[in-house]
């Protein structure tokens, strides 16, 4: 009698967890991609700059140390510059790799 009631209940947790279809199945025009909110981008405004970060940017391209930096790590393959100060090229290098992590960063040309 003990088994009859384990197999019961195993059988009622099997049925329960299958897929259950409550109603008539949709036809063949209508796909569940149709059904569901829209999504929408919305471009952002970029933030102006201000003039102490102008005056920062202006001495670390006079000042600086200036490193490639491609990243093809991280989806599209992008690359961009650094500008980094320092007391050597080196410790210049490492800032710039610290800041663009998983990226090769090479001197400019």
């Amino acid at each position: 009698m003990r088994h009859l009631a384990v197999l019961a209940t195993g059988v009622l947790l099997i049925a329960a967890s299958g897929p259950a279809a409550a109603g008539a199945f949709p036809g063949s025009g209508i796909s569940r991609a149709d059904v569901g909110v829209p999504i929408e981008r919305v471009a952002t405004e970029k933030k102006s700059e201000t003039v102490t970060q102008k005056v920062k940017r202006a001495w670390k391209n006079l000042t600086g140390y200036k490193f490639e930096v491609s990243c093809p790590a991280l989806g599209p393959p992008r690359k961009s510059t650094c500008t980094e100060t320092g007391k050597s090229r080196g410790e210049a290098q490492a800032k710039c790799q610290s800041r663009n992590p998983f990226c090769f960063v090479t001197e400019a040309k």
